[in-house]
């Protein structure tokens, strides 16, 4: 091992020791834990500028490097996750705060009653796939809003002429970049800027803008998280355990998928999955329209074009990746019809979930 490599190795594990200690002795509520992760686990935090440099190494200590980086991280957005639940735990009401009722000096009115403010049910439901991947080991990735169209579309294998790029269902911004139209794009950034190299498994929930007519299950504005899997013997029986453990343990009853042929670009072979119907156990309602499935996202083991993209040996290695929509999700989990209230800030929606 060469000065260089021990010198990484050095200032990783510090970085390590660093994170855990403020962790544990100065992390006190919500705010200063996302301050902690913004520090350390933020796209620009230390841990993962740090990684960026594993490209500068040897190529003979690169792999242990980025085991060693990536085995750290993992630790540390566990150890996260299990902050942010004991923090929510004790952070939530135990009761109702009894409200008094002083009057004003006229004493005709009186200060109306103040509930305690709570989180909005997408926040809630995405906090609820945090945990559930977090348990299975996956890394959380982040990317930007605004994107590349080279990560969008161009290293994803989606071609020129794919309806996907045309103004009618992307926006683009002054200087051609785009709001990005899913979360796919962060599964590339992940790799390529953290030098990931298998086996690794990420998941990136965030938010995803269509150029699309809103109605009441389209929203032009909406949450997505995307799943990637890379390693030399990943398969379609690993995709499907882990999202049944995702439909099962979200919806909070034992659910199974199936899976249809179907073309996305960036995988080959595609499948839809639908999931079995929550509310009929498959025996038909008006929800799957009698046919006992619910049709959920589509999926498929990585393009080797993608892989190549992402600087993996496509010969070698094989994954799965998929993209599920998590305001689908929770409307699904709460019953509710309409996607637009969602974004409606109508309080009489929202106190529902109090």
């Amino acid at each position: 091992m060469n000065d260089l490599s021990k010198k990484f190795l050095s200032i990783l594990e510090g970085i390590e020791e660093e994170a855990k200690h403020k962790l544990t002795e100065e992390v006190i509520d919500s705010a200063s834990l996302e301050e902690w992760r913004i520090q350390f686990l933020g796209r620009k935090g230390k841990i993962p500028q740090l990684l960026r440099g594993i490209k500068d190494l040897p190529d003979q200590e690169k792999q242990s490097a980025g085991q060693l980086g990536n085995k750290i991280r993992q630790e540390l957005e566990t150890t996260y996750q299990n902050k942010l639940s004991n923090i929510s735990t004790q952070q939530a009401p135990t009761k109702k705060i009894l409200n008094t009722k002083p009057a004003c000096r006229t004493g005709r009115y009186q200060i109306p009653d103040t509930n305690p403010g709570h989180l909005h049910p997408l926040s809630a439901a995405i906090l609820r796939v945090h945990n559930i991947f977090t348990q299975l080991g996956f890394l959380l990735a982040e990317g930007p809003l605004a994107e590349d169209t080279k990560f969008a579309f161009d290293m994803l294998n989606i071609p020129l002429e794919h309806p996907a790029r045309g103004l009618m269902d992307t926006f683009y911004l002054e200087g051609g970049q785009a709001l990005r139209p899913h979360t796919s794009p962060v599964q590339l950034r992940s790799v390529i800027e953290n030098n990931l190299t298998p086996p690794f498994k990420v998941y990136s929930p965030g938010r995803v803008f269509r150029a699309e007519r809103t109605d009441a299950s389209h929203q032009h504005t909406f949450y997505q998280v995307e799943s990637l899997m890379v390693g030399d013997s990943v398969s379609v029986a690993d995709f499907k355990g882990v999202v049944e453990h995702l439909f099962s343990t979200f919806f909070d009853q034992p659910t199974t998928i199936r899976l249809r042929p179907s073309y996305f670009p960036f995988v080959e072979p595609g499948f839809e999955v639908d999931m079995q119907c929550i509310f009929c156990q498959q025996k038909g309602c008006s929800t799957c329209q009698q046919s006992g499935w619910i049709e959920m996202m589509g999926a498929g083991m990585v393009h080797p074009n993608v892989l190549r993209n992402m600087n993996i040996d496509y010969e070698k290695y094989q994954g799965f990746a998929f993209g599920v929509g998590i305001d689908r999700m929770t409307m699904l989990l709460h019953g509710i019809k309409d996607v637009r209230t969602f974004l409606s800030g109508d309080l009489r929606f929202l106190r529902q979930f109090y």
